[in-house]
């Protein structure tokens, strides 16, 4: 395994304290945040994921910088940090066959984050 799969996440640590902050106490503001990264970061996954099957590295950077931030919004820095990595290589097309299992790795643990988060999200009650 290649020091960079190392770096994946193995267990989830969702840490939703930045965005509780920025909620100001609003339940339906965390709610909404956390709806609003569900419907949209699966679709941007498969996007990067055509994107690396396709060799389109400008575009699987320019999603990855798109997506990078909402990981980390969502409290997955780990993540986060990865896709940043993901980014950078493809932006400098470096470790390009590094990209294709890192990402395959990075999105089986966002599938979890995902039902993590839906969890999270049915658990909070309304304002």
């Amino acid at each position: 395994m290649s020091e960079s799969l190392q770096q994946t996440p193995s267990s989830l640590n969702l840490d939703l304290s930045y965005l509780e902050d920025i909620a100001g106490g609003s339940n339906d503001f965390i709610i909404e945040m956390i709806d609003m990264f569900l419907e949209q970061t699966p679709g941007y996954f498969d996007e990067i994921k055509q994107a690396i099957a396709d060799g389109n590295w400008k575009t699987v950077s320019d999603l990855a910088h798109k997506v990078k931030p909402t990981l980390a919004f969502m409290g997955s820095n780990e993540s986060k940090e990865i896709m940043a990595k993901i980014e950078m290589d493809t932006r400098n097309l470096e470790n390009l066959d590094e990209v294709e299992p890192i990402f395959n790795e990075l999105h089986s643990f966002c599938l979890q984050l995902f039902a993590e988060l839906k969890i999270a999200r049915d658990n909070l009650p309304r304002d």
